[in-house]
Parts: structure tokens; C-alpha cells; sequence
């Protein structure tokens, strides 16, 4: 078979079992989402100390009711679309640093903003299974403070805060499916990013299983978690985030 024979048929297992739609109209998905998220990793203090533990479960996320808010937005005109992911969280935890006779305590409470853009590119779809390619740029908001109570040196009796922000680009793939012919469906996505432009690298994973109540309004449970290494001039934020997640997605 000839070179040019060879990408024919590449073109045609790409584009031909996937025809695109009559339909020239844009189509909307929006999806929020309560987000009961746990935080584990490092935070930087003051250099050239080293960075404080950070320890919350996702357990004790959902015990204390701590929720972050996501909202994510879907809009796509046959094969072409763009994707939209507000989060926002705001957990809190007590750390016992370096216990007695010193006790050395830390309070932390990490506010975290995340927005994600991309474009949207539909790589499958049939029989309502949709799966697609995303590229585009994150958004990050660090916004760390650290109090720490009694023991001896430095630290003792700080406060420190920080607020960081940087952009980071974002590639990544997302799908949905039916679970036979039921009501029932699963939805799901992977990304991975930075690659040294804002944070040294992140990846995330989430997914749902859903019920769709009518043609337009849908519920779902799921899981998503991410985790992100971030450092500039001293400061380290170096964290895996993930948790529980409850949301409603509404098509028109």
C-alpha cells in the first residue's frame, strides 16, 4: 500500500465511523458540582526552613462538611466545542508539627481557585457514547496561611501567608456513556499539564456515575483528584487534593 493509500485509510477510520451531524446548532451542558475535598502535602513556611505537612482526608472532609464548589460548563456545534471548569475550595486542618515538650502546632487554611479554558475537539461519537479531546490553559490561585502556636525558634508564634498565581497549559481527554439501556450513564476525564511554564507538572482524574431524569436534567456521583508540584522563589506548593463529588448537570 502506498504512503498516500495509508493516510486514507487513517482519515477514514477517524472521521468515517463518526459522521457529522445535520445538526448546526450549539448545544450547552452545565454541571455544578459540591466538591468534599481532602488536601495532603507540603506548603512551604519561611526559607530555607523546610515546607510544612499538610494532612486532611477526604473523610474527614465529608465528616466536617467542608465543600468546595465546581462548576463545569459544555458547549459544542457538531464536532467543535469549548469546555469550561471553575472550582473553588477552601480547606482547613490542625497539624501537631513536633510534639511535647516542644508542641509545636500549625493551623493552615489553603484557599485554592482553579480555571480551566480549552477547546474541545469530538473524537468519537455514536449512540450517545461521546469521547473528547481537550487543549487549552489552567488558571491557578494559591492563596496559603500557616499559624503556628507554641514550641520554640522561628516559627513560633508566626503567621505566614502567601498568594500565588500562574498559568499552566492543560491537554487531556473526556467521555460519557450510556450503561446499556438503562437511565444510567458514566462520565469521566484525565488531564495532565504544566510541563515547567507555571507549575512544574499536575495531573487530575475524575469520575461519575450518573442518572439522567429526563432529557434535560441529569444527577450524578463521583470522584475527582488532582495533584499539582508547584515552586517559585522559595515557595512550595506541592499537594494532592481529591474527594468525594455530588452534582446536577443540565443540557439545553
Amino acid at each position: 500500500m502506498t504512503r498516500q493509500g495509508v493516510w486514507l485509510l487513517f482519515l477514514g477510520l477517524l472521521f468515517g465511523s463518526n459522521p457529522v451531524s445535520a445538526d448546526d446548532s450549539w448545544h450547552f451542558r452545565l454541571s455544578p458540582y459540591i466538591w468534599f475535598a481532602g488536601l495532603k502535602g507540603d506548603v512551604g513556611t519561611i526559607p530555607p526552613l523546610p515546607t510544612a505537612p499538610v494532612d486532611i482526608s477526604a473523610s474527614d472532609a465529608l465528616k466536617d462538611t467542608e465543600a468546595s464548589i465546581m462548576i463545569l460548563l459544555d458547549a459544542r456545534k457538531q464536532r467543535h466545542g469549548v469546555f469550561a471548569d471553575l472550582l473553588y475550595s477552601d480547606v482547613q486542618s490542625d497539624e501537631e508539627l513536633v510534639p511535647q515538650p516542644i508542641g509545636l502546632k500549625m493551623k493552615s487554611t489553603s484557599k485554592t481557585t482553579i480555571f480551566t479554558l480549552a477547546y474541545q475537539y469530538e473524537l468519537y461519537g455514536q449512540d450517545q457514547t461521546v469521547v473528547d479531546l481537550l487543549a487549552g490553559v489552567r488558571y491557578w490561585d494559591i492563596d496559603s496561611e500557616l499559624r503556628f502556636k507554641g514550641g520554640l525558634g522561628i516559627l513560633a508564634g508566626r503567621k505566614i501567608t502567601n498568594d500565588e498565581s500562574w498559568f499552566d497549559p492543560v491537554v487531556g481527554l473526556k467521555g460519557r456513556a450510556p450503561i446499556g439501556h438503562s437511565q444510567f450513564y458514566v462520565a469521566g476525564g484525565a488531564a495532565i499539564g504544566g510541563f515547567g511554564v507555571g507549575s512544574d507538572h499536575f495531573y487530575e482524574i475524575s469520575a461519575n456515575v450518573g442518572y439522567q431524569w429526563n432529557k434535560s436534567i441529569g444527577t450524578a456521583l463521583g470522584y475527582r483528584l488532582f495533584d499539582v508540584d508547584y515552586e517559585d522563589d522559595g515557595y512550595v506548593y506541592d499537594v494532592k487534593q481529591q474527594g468525594w463529588q455530588v452534582g446536577l448537570t443540565w443540557a439545553f
